[in-house]
């Protein structure tokens, strides 16, 4: 009787290892991504970035990556590049990149550090222009005298001869207020932003705190004409407002960087709507470059003086840059006669060779089957991506003439980090289905659901965290189904007919 109960047991715990063997792993909640290459950054930057994120104790993405920003925004207002060796394809770099992190990662007391140096020109360009207005504000006063006395003494000349010619009176010089230099702008209606931009012709820096706001507000149908104002100041170039009542704002190169945060489960939402038509399915979003980075698992205080001499140093890159003209990089134009907007770089010929390779690859990849059309446009736009950053690198290291090869590698780099995060995020409309998942295995292992059988219903009335939303859940059942860790059945309708109800069984020895 013994020897048959062993081979009973025997035959138990070999039917269950070949369930568990059919279960297959549920995927992960989020994409694996590149930690970000610090030797990519410029000389100026490194120590700087190290810095702050030690003593903040945060990923130095949440450093870098608006700091680059920030000084391709200013880079964008001196030379463009031209990615290939002999056509007129041109591209400036403006960047626009989203910060991805709960609200306790620390992306907003970093990101006002990257940004310091910039909010700096910001601060003393206002100090100057105050000292233009003061000016400004004699010389309007006097114009407003002298036009008081040329038409007093137009009076009298009309007084003695009614046919004179009184024109030379009220030809008076009128001088414009001098308008406002930016930097940086924040929150602002679009039509303020095209009033700003038009007075600023080198671009401006958005910087949102939070972006999830200003998305929100662009994907609504009455705010299109706002999102067509975004959409190509990404791009540049000229764009013309014709209002009635404000009459025509004509800006001759719309040029904007972005740089803003966003939480994991907002962007989520959104990446899932650029799939499903509308206003969030024209390529706004991929527009972003994102990092989304791992968190640190650990953390130490750390209590010490910033370090100055890192600082200074990325406050004289800005104050360079700033003063820079397109002859100090060795800018080209078509015409050098005649040297109007932007002056160009090209590539030196080793640094061609390597973008060359990574375009031929990018395309490659880009025509792979499989691949999501939200994917596909996001790392699309890395054609954008890699000759902006490759520029602004090299200018940010003092470089001349034709971008290096070590700037551009340096940029490939960047484009593999990011490309792996643009691989997280547009995956990641599949992480709410995974850990609702988990969570209902979690469920059945405290006995808080039944084993025997459950009903979809029975799951999200419980309103437990992460499994209220009933699409989610049902999402969640099909996955834990097609992964072998719950069967599922089809109940009979009642006498009255409608929909049929599914119940869900745990197989014994897979979910466990």
């Amino acid at each position: 009787m013994s020897a048959v109960l062993d081979n009973s047991n025997d035959l138990i715990r070999a039917n269950n290892a070949r369930i568990v063997e059919l279960a297959k792993p549920l995927p992960s909640e989020l994409e694996p991504v590149e930690a970000f290459p610090l030797a990519a950054l410029p000389d100026a930057f490194r120590p700087f970035v190290s810095d702050v994120a030690d003593r903040m104790q945060c990923v130095p993405d949440f450093v870098a990556v608006p700091l680059l920003v920030s000084a391709a925004s200013i880079v964008a207002r001196t030379v463009r590049i031209r990615p290939q060796g002999l056509t007129d394809w041109s591209e400036t770099p403006n960047l626009w990149a989203l910060v991805v992190g709960s609200s306790a990662t620390m992306k907003s007391p970093t990101m006002r550090e990257a940004l310091a140096a910039l909010q700096w020109l910001e601060a003393r360009a206002s100090d100057r222009h105050s000292l233009e207005m003061e000016d400004f504000a004699v010389k309007a006063a006097t114009q407003k005298l002298r036009a008081e006395v040329g038409e007093k003494n137009a009076r009298k000349a009309l007084e003695k001869n009614g046919e004179a010619d009184v024109s030379e009176h009220f030809k008076q010089r009128q001088e414009a207020a001098p308008p406002r230099p930016r930097y940086i702008v924040n929150d602002l209606t679009y039509e303020k932003l095209g009033e700003i931009l038009s007075q600023n012709p080198g671009g401006l820096l958005s910087v949102r705190d939070e972006l999830r706001g200003l998305l929100s507000q662009l994907a609504r149908e009455e705010n299109a004409p706002a999102r067509a104002l975004y959409l190509q100041a990404w791009s540049g170039g000229p764009y013309t407002f014709d209002r009635i009542g404000r009459g025509t704002q004509a800006i001759a190169d719309a040029r904007l960087s972005m740089v803003g945060g966003i939480q994991p489960g907002p962007l989520a939402s959104f990446i899932r709507s650029t799939t499903q038509g509308g206003a969030m399915d024209d390529g706004l979003l991929q527009r972003f470059l994102i990092c989304w980075p791992d968190q640190p698992t650990q953390w130490r205080n750390v209590d010490r003086s910033p370090d100055a001499q890192a600082r200074r140093r990325v406050f004289d890159v800005f104050r360079r840059l700033d003063e820079m003209r397109s002859e100090d990089v060795g800018a080209e134009w078509d015409d050098d006669a005649n040297r109007e907007g932007l002056g160009f770089v090209r590539f030196a010929p080793e640094a061609l060779a390597l973008f060359e390779t990574w375009r031929t690859e990018l395309e490659a990849r880009l025509r792979e089957e499989g691949m999501t059309p939200a994917l596909a446009s996001a790392l699309s736009k890395f054609r954008k991506h890699v000759p902006a950053l490759a520029l602004t690198l090299h200018v940010v290291d003092g470089g001349s003439g034709p971008v290096n090869v070590r700037a551009a590698s340096r940029a490939l780099a960047l484009g593999e980090y990011f490309e792996s995060h643009a691989r997280r995020a547009y995956s990641s409309g599949l992480r709410p289905t995974v850990a609702a998942a988990k969570a209902i295995l979690r469920k059945l292992r405290s006995g808080s659901l039944d084993r025997a059988g459950f009903t979809h219903r029975e799951v999200y009335r419980q309103q437990w965290e992460g499994l209220a939303d009933p699409e989610v859940v049902e999402s969640a059942l099909g996955v834990l189904v097609t992964h072998g860790y719950l069967s599922e059945s089809q109940t009979l309708s009642g006498p009255s007919g409608g929909r049929p109800t599914f119940v869900y069984a745990a197989i014994e020895g897979a979910w466990q």
